[in-house]
């Protein structure tokens, strides 16, 4: 998955693209654009637009002073459920309409979450500032939300980036206090004499990250030994000295929360990112016009197909019934023409390995002999022979079929019928024999 961080300062947008997988994060690109006179953040914006590539994830980090805290209890352990209450928990607790605030949350401890929201005009001035520039931000959040994720950062431990103070316990971030002037170490050591007043156990050490790492090292004034973060080893491929870990393991940071699920966004309700789903509809809408197209097509080239076959059969028929009549011009309309000629053309085809019909037939002209008056049907289909005749005696028959012999291969009289005179009309049935080649 690729992400496009942006951070964004006072005077500073510092840009990130990370490729990130489950087991390794690559640092594709990055940039920090000074913010002036010379060039404003709509510039800064634009030039971003035109030089970024592919379509990443966009995330916008904003600064941290645009969000208030607090700390809330609730018998809850999905988020998902713990932000569907958020509105109702704050309700009343804060000076400000919960309608015109944007929240979002963070587990801190068990059954403990920070509760943090931001006012819906600020968040909607900033996504305005970047997409009408051509780089709509898909998320809405800031670099301390995503501590949990900064490298070699201890779980537990106050942390210090230039401009915010952290405390991070069990690996959660627990509070953030923005300074809005030059930090000095009095004001530092004072926020955690405060924290530690109000009941929270201060943690045991300070550690600094981003431009704060060459501050306080060596002050003496500060409640907490300070120690300055530096590149893990395992990140040495990443971030090549310890200036490019300090501009951009926050970024990392951010990025590393996202792909895991566990940033939050501010980019909800009515300020929620839709140009994803509507370009996604799009796509759903073309690819179901182009199955109906094809669907509608398939109907119709086989409407045609069953068409032209119905016409086919249907000039077959007419042919088959003039060649009928061409064949047997005195006979009358036949129910089944085909079955009709099939008959007629298995008749002519004559035995299989004979001199044909005629000659078959001469042969039992010969047979007959005396004993037999006449023959008056003989029927032959493939090697199947079938006679019908009358002769003076059932003897004669008899005869008949022993002369038949060298013929048929099998013989079998049928029914034989005796006349008032004497004679008796009888039925013959055999196979051909297989003449040899």
């Amino acid at each position: 998955m690729d992400y496009l961080v942006l951070h964004l300062e006072e005077h500073r947008l510092t840009v990130a693209h990370f490729g990130v997988s489950r087991r390794s994060t690559e640092l594709i690109g990055a940039t920090s654009l000074e913010l002036n006179e010379d060039q404003s953040l709509a510039d800064a914006v634009r030039h971003i637009a035109e030089k970024m590539a592919g379509s990443p994830r966009i995330i916008l980090s904003v600064p941290p002073a645009l969000f208030a805290q607090r700390s809330i209890t609730l018998p809850l352990t999905d988020l998902r459920k713990v932000r569907e209450v958020l509105p109702t928990q704050l309700q009343g607790d804060i000076a400000q309409t919960v309608d015109d605030l944007v929240l979002d949350v963070l587990p801190s401890g068990e059954g403990r979450f920070l509760a943090l929201w931001a006012r819906k005009g600020d968040i909607s001035a900033v996504i305005e500032q970047f997409s009408q520039f051509g780089l709509e931000p898909q998320v809405i959040t800031s670099l301390p939300f995503s501590l949990t994720e900064y490298p070699g950062l201890p779980s537990d431990c106050a942390v210090f980036d230039g401009t915010t103070l952290s405390i991070l316990t069990g690996g959660r971030l627990t509070y953030f206090r923005t300074f809005m002037a030059d930090v000095s170490p009095s004001l530092i050591a004072a926020t955690l004499s405060a924290l530690e007043l109000s009941g929270v156990a201060l943690p045991p050490r300070l550690c600094l990250i981003g431009s704060a790492a060459h501050l306080f090292s060596a002050a003496d004034s500060l409640p907490l030994p300070v120690e300055t973060i530096e590149v893990p080893a395992e990140l040495g491929h990443l971030f090549k000295n310890d200036e490019t870990f300090w501009q951009l393991a926050g970024l990392y940071a951010v990025a590393r929360a996202s792909y895991a699920g566990r940033l939050p966004n501010f980019r909800q309700g009515k300020l929620a990112w839709t140009a994803g789903d509507a370009k996604l509809r799009r796509k759903l809408l073309l690819t179901s016009v182009l199955a109906v197209t094809i669907i509608v097509l398939l109907f119709v080239h086989k409407g045609l197909q069953y068409r032209a076959a119905k016409t086919d059969v249907a000039s077959l028929n007419k042919s088959i019934a003039e060649i009928y009549r061409e064949i047997f011009p005195a006979r009358a309309k036949a129910v089944d023409e085909i079955s009709e000629i099939k008959g007629e053309i298995r008749k002519l085809a004559g035995v299989e390995g004979s001199s044909g019909y005629l000659d078959l037939l001469k042969k039992i002209a010969e047979a007959k002999g005396n004993s037999i008056n006449g023959l008056y049907e003989a029927e032959l289909e493939g090697r199947n022979l079938r006679i019908k005749g009358d002769a003076r005696s059932s003897q004669g028959v008899n005869e008949f079929k022993a002369a038949l012999a060298p013929l048929l291969a099998t013989a079998q009289l049928g029914e034989v019928k005796s006349r008032p005179d004497g004679s008796v009309t009888f039925s013959l049935a055999g196979t051909l024999k297989e003449v040899a080649k």
